[in-house]
C-alpha cells in the first residue's frame, strides 16, 4: 500500500513556501517594496516579514531593508554585499527564463525557486523521450557542514506531458508518474517493476526516480524518505546562523538608525541597574552595553586608531517617551590598546537620574566605523521616597576606591565600580557587591544579609554562603568583598535581603554570576562619559523635563528651580523652565526669570523673543513689539516671532506693520491658514 500522504504534505508546506501565500497586505505597499517582498521571497524569514509588514512610512521600510542586506553580507566594511548581488544577479536569471511555459513570474516557478536558491547547478541534464514525461534533473555539488549530501540532484518534469516543469519528490509524486504508460502496464505501487521500466528506458532516471541522493541504499526499491529532509535543508540555507533579533527589536530602534547609511547589526551583553546616590538622593539607572565586536579606523594625522558611538537613550512611559538623549563617546586607540580592543572588545557605559515610575528603558549605540550598532531594552521600576527600598545589587569583580572629580556609570561617592556584564569572574579575581537601602521615614535599625548559593544542576553538590555588608560613607550604601576561591566552578545567585528592627525582612533582591575554572579573565576596558561634580546642576533639569512630560507640573517646576539655584545665568536652564511658564500661563514670572540673559550675546535672540511673547500675553504690545524687533533683528525667519510682532501692532492699532509681519511669518511657513485668513481679512479696500 502507497506511504499515507499527510504526513508528506505537511512536511511539503514547510519545505518550500507557496506563492499564494506570499503577502496577505501587498495592496497596502508601494511597487518598489512589494517588488522587494517579491526578491527576498525565499530568503526573508518569517520574523522578518512579520516585522516589515508593521512599519508604517518609507523611511522605516528603507531602514529595515539597509539592516536586511547587511546582515547577509559575508564581508562587511567593504563597499560591496556580494551576498546580495548574486541573490539579484540569480532573480533576475529566473525571472528571464523560467516563465515561458507558465502562468507564474519566472521566479515564481519550481525551476526559479530552487535556481534563486542554490544557483546554477553544476551539471543540467534534459530527458525527451517518447517513454517518459520531459524530465530536467539538476546535479550540485553540496556542502556536508551545512547539513547537505556531498552530490545530490533536484528534478523537475512536466505531470501528465503539459504544463510548466514541476518539482519532482519521489516519495510524493512516485516514480509511476514519470512513464508514459498505458492502463494495465504495471501497477502504480511495484516500485521494483516500474524502477526497471525506467532503467530500461533511461537508466540516469531511473535512480533519480527514487532518491535524490546517489547511492543512498533502499528497502524494496520504496522511494526515499531522505528527500524531504533534503529539500527542508535547501529551503532553510538563506536563513541559516542568521542572526534575526534585529527583526525582532527593529519596531523599538527603527527611529534611531540612520536610513541613509549601511547597518550591521550586533548582539550584546548589557546590565541596567537602578541606584540611589546618597548625596544627591536621586535615583540613577546605570547602564553597561558590550557589543559582540568593534570595529576601529586609522586617523593617519594622528597615527591613532579610533571608533567613535553614538549613544541614544529612550525613557518611555507606556507608548510616551517622557525623556531622550544622544551622546557622542569618540575613542583613540594606540595599536597596542587597538589589537587589546579588537580582543577583549569594549564596554560603553553611561548613567541617567530618574523619576519614579515605572518606564520602559531602550540603550541604542552605533559606531560611525562600519555603521555596526546594538541596542538593548528593558522594564525598569522606579520607587517613589518615603518608603523602603531596595537599589542594586550590583556585582563586579573589583570596587575602586579613589577620589573623584566627576560622576560617571557605576560610581557612588568615592567608589567606582568596573562592571562587567558578562559577569563571569576568575576563581582568584574577588567577588564585589554593592547596594543601596533606603528606609523611607523609617529611623529604627537596618540589618542587611547576603546570601550566595550555587543554581542547582545535574551532577552538582550544593554549595552555599552567607556573608555581611559593611556601610560605606552612607548608612543607605552598602558594599562587600569576598573571595572567590571557596567557590567551585559554575553558576551562582546573590540574593541581598534587608531586615528591620523586628528581624522582618523588608526587602530583598538577587542578582546572578559565573565562576571560570580560570584564575583570571580578561575584561573590556570601560568607555563612560564623566559629568564634573560643579555640573550636578543637569540632573535636576532633566528631571524636570522628565516630571513634565508625565504632567507632573508642579514637581518639574520645583526641579527647574533647584537647577536654577545652582547656576542662575544658565541659557540652557533658563529655557526649558521659561517654556514651562508659559505652558502654564504664568507670564508675569518670565521676565524676571530671563533677566540673567539680557547680557549675554549668544543669548540675545531667546531674551528677546520670549520676553516679547510674555509682553504680548501681559497686554503690554508697546513693551511687545520693542523686544520682538530686536529678536527679528538677530534672526528674521522666526515665524512665531513674527506672529507675536504683528498681533502686537495690531493690537496698538498700527494694521500697516501688522500686514508686513503677518507677511513676512507666511514666507517662512506657508503652511498657517489662520494666520492666512486673518491677512486676507486685513486687507486695505481698493
Amino acid at each position: 500500500m502507497r506511504r499515507p500522504f499527510l504526513l508528506i504534505v505537511a512536511l511539503l508546506l514547510t519545505i518550500l513556501p507557496l506563492p499564494s501565500a506570499t503577502l496577505t497586505a501587498r495592496t497596502a505597499l508601494a511597487e518598489k517594496y512589494a517588488s522587494w517582498l517579491d526578491l527576498t521571497q525565499y530568503i526573508i524569514t518569517p520574523v522578518e516579514r512579520h516585522v516589515f509588514m508593521q512599519l508604517t512610512n518609507e523611511r522605516d521600510r528603507d531602514a529595515f531593508i539597509s539592516v536586511f542586506w547587511k546582515q547577509r553580507d559575508p564581508s562587511k566594511g567593504t563597499p560591496e554585499n556580494e551576498y546580495k548581488d548574486e541573490h539579484i544577479r540569480r532573480f533576475e536569471y529566473a525571472k528571464r527564463y523560467y516563465g515561458y511555459t507558465s502562468p507564474l513570474p519566472g521566479w515564481k516557478t519550481d525551476r526559479g525557486r530552487i535556481y534563486i536558491l542554490l544557483g546554477p547547478p553544476s551539471n543540467r541534464n534534459e530527458i525527451f523521450n517518447s517513454y517518459l514525461y520531459p524530465i530536467e534533473i539538476w546535479e550540485y555539488y553540496g556542502d556536508p557542514s551545512k547539513g547537505l549530501p556531498m552530490v545530490f540532484n533536484v528534478v523537475f518534469y512536466r505531470k501528465g506531458g503539459a504544463g510548466d516543469f514541476k518539482l519532482y519528490v519521489p516519495a510524493q509524486d512516485g516514480p509511476d508518474k514519470l512513464i508514459v504508460k498505458q492502463i494495465g502496464d504495471f501497477n502504480n505501487f511495484d516500485y521494483k517493476a516500474i524502477y526497471q521500466k525506467i532503467y530500461s528506458i533511461k537508466p540516469e532516471v531511473a535512480d533519480v526516480a527514487l532518491s535524490l541522493i546517489p547511492g543512498e541504499k533502499l528497502v524494496n526499491y520504496s522511494p526515499s524518505m531522505r528527500d524531504i529532509q533534503l529539500l527542508a535543508k535547501i529551503s532553510e540555507l538563506p536563513s541559516e546562523h542568521l542572526n534575526t533579533a534585529y527583526a525582532r527589536q527593529f519596531l523599538d530602534y527603527k527611529s534611531y538608525v540612520d536610513v541613509e547609511s549601511s547597518f550591521d547589526f550586533l548582539n550584546n551583553r548589557h546590565e541596567l541597574v537602578l541606584l540611589r546616590d546618597p548625596l544627591l538622593k536621586m535615583n540613577f539607572i546605570h547602564f553597561a552595553i558590550w557589543p559582540e565586536r568593534i570595529s576601529v579606523d586609522f586617523l593617519d594625522e594622528k597615527k591613532k586608531y579610533y571608533c567613535s558611538y553614538k549613544l541614544v537613550i529612550e525613557l518611555k512611559k507606556g507608548d510616551r517617551s517622557i525623556y531622550q538623549y544622544t551622546k557622542n563617546l569618540p575613542i583613540t586607540y594606540s595599536k597596542e590598546e587597538m589589537e587589546k580592543a579588537l580582543t577583549n572588545g569594549l564596554i560603553l557605559a553611561d548613567m541617567f537620574p530618574v523619576i519614579d515610575g515605572d518606564f520602559d528603558v531602550t540603550v541604542f549605540i552605533q559606531n560611525a566605523v562600519n555603521r555596526e550598532f546594538s541596542f538593548f531594552s528593558e522594564k525598569i521600576s522606579v520607587p517613589p521616597t518615603g518608603q523602603w527600598a531596595l537599589f542594586g545589587p550590583l556585582v563586579s569583580y573589583n570596587i575602586n576606591r579613589e577620589p573623584r572629580a566627576g560622576r560617571s556609570a557605576f560610581s557612588l561617592l568615592n567608589l567606582q565600580v568596573n562592571s562587567d556584564p558578562q559577569r563571569t569572574f576568575g576563581q582568584q579575581e574577588p567577588l564585589t557587591v554593592l547596594f543601596c537601602i533606603d528606609r523611607g521615614r523609617d529611623t529604627g535599625a537596618m540589618i542587611p544579609e547576603i546570601e550566595v548559593s550555587n543554581i542547582a544542576s545535574a551532577g552538582v553538590a550544593p554549595f552555599s554562603r552567607s556573608f555581611t555588608a559593611q556601610a560605606s560613607g552612607e548608612g543607605a550604601l552598602q558594599v562587600f568583598t569576598a573571595s572567590l576561591d571557596p567557590f567551585p566552578p559554575g553558576q551562582y545567585r546573590l540574593t541581598v535581603r534587608a531586615r528591620d528592627a523586628a528581624n522582618v525582612v523588608r526587602l530583598s533582591g538577587e542578582a546572578t554570576f559565573s565562576v571560570s575554572r580560570q584564575l583570571h579573565l580578561p575584561h573590556p576596558p570601560v568607555a563612560a562619559p564623566i559629568l564634573a561634580n560643579e555640573k550636578a546642576y543637569i540632573y535636576d533639569s532633566m528631571l524636570a523635563g522628565q516630571y513634565e512630560n508625565c504632567g507632573r507640573v508642579a514637581e518639574a517646576e520645583q526641579a527647574h528651580l533647584k537647577a536654577l539655584a545652582q547656576d542662575p545665568g544658565n541659557a540652557g536652564l533658563i529655557k526649558p523652565y521659561v517654556q514651562l511658564l508659559f505652558a502654564q500661563k504664568k507670564y508675569e514670572q518670565i521676565p524676571g526669570v530671563l533677566a540673567p540673559l539680557q547680557k549675554q550675546e549668544p543669548a540675545a535672540f531667546d531674551f528677546y523673543s520670549l520676553r516679547g511673547k510674555a509682553y504680548y500675553y501681559l497686554a503690554r504690545y508697546a513693551e511687545a513689539v520693542d523686544d520682538l524687533l530686536k529678536a527679528n533683528q538677530s534672526y528674521d525667519s522666526d515665524s512665531s516671532v513674527l506672529n507675536a510682532l504683528g498681533l502686537s501692532f495690531l493690537r496698538l492699532n498700527n494694521p500697516a506693520e501688522a500686514r508686513k509681519a503677518l507677511a513676512a511669518s507666511l514666507k517662512v511657513n506657508s503652511r498657517q491658514p489662520d494666520i492666512a485668513d486673518l491677512l486676507k481679512r486685513m486687507q486695505e479696500p481698493k
